[in-house]
């Protein structure tokens, strides 16, 4: 498995590549490997998958000090946008947001570290997306930014979010506290 820098800006941020193959009897996707996710978050406490109709728009999420958490993301089925935004309040980076599509036939992870939000859209009829997590979600310190608050083109018409999402902080208030 190859992992590299999303980008020069978010270099914390990674890609990584395995394999995909496909022959008559389907498809076999390995873009996670256990020494490499070892490497970049510890353990992981929780593997999630969602199951996403078109249109929808989940996150952004992220969770508070001292539970913070990373995620390595791949979309199994169907195409997703998936977005990440800097949340480090002492970062170059702060506010600043990162994206790339995700499809079932790609040999893609993300690999999105403590300190961002994150979310997706989902760009085809359905999604699949399975993301590994390095620590247990905690509902104390579970947070939300509203996804439409920021300038992020999540390539979707009239966007499926969640009430959770629709009511959580704007960015630029989330932004303002302390």
């Amino acid at each position: 498995m190859l992992i590299e820098n999303f980008s020069t800006q978010f270099s914390e941020v990674k890609i990584a590549s395995g394999v995909f193959f496909e022959d008559d009897r389907g498809s076999l996707k390995k873009s996670m490997h256990t020494k490499k996710i070892n490497e970049l978050m510890g353990q992981v406490n929780e593997v999630l998958c969602t199951t996403s109709k078109k249109n929808v728009i989940r996150g952004l999420h992220f969770q508070e000090q001292p539970h913070e958490i990373s995620k390595f993301v791949t979309c199994v089925k169907g195409k997703i946008l998936d977005v990440f935004v800097d949340l480090r309040k002492d970062s170059k980076n702060f506010g600043k947001f990162g994206s790339k599509i995700l499809n079932e036939s790609d040999k893609l992870a993300l690999f999105v570290p403590e300190g961002f939000a994150h979310g997706f859209s989902t760009l085809s009829d359905e999604s699949i997306v399975v993301y590994l997590q390095s620590g247990d979600f905690n509902l104390n310190y579970d947070r939300s930014i509203n996804p439409l608050s920021l300038d992020v083109d999540w390539h979707v018409e009239k966007p499926i979010i969640s009430d959770k999402d629709k009511n959580a902080i704007n960015f630029v208030d989330y932004a303002n506290l302390n």
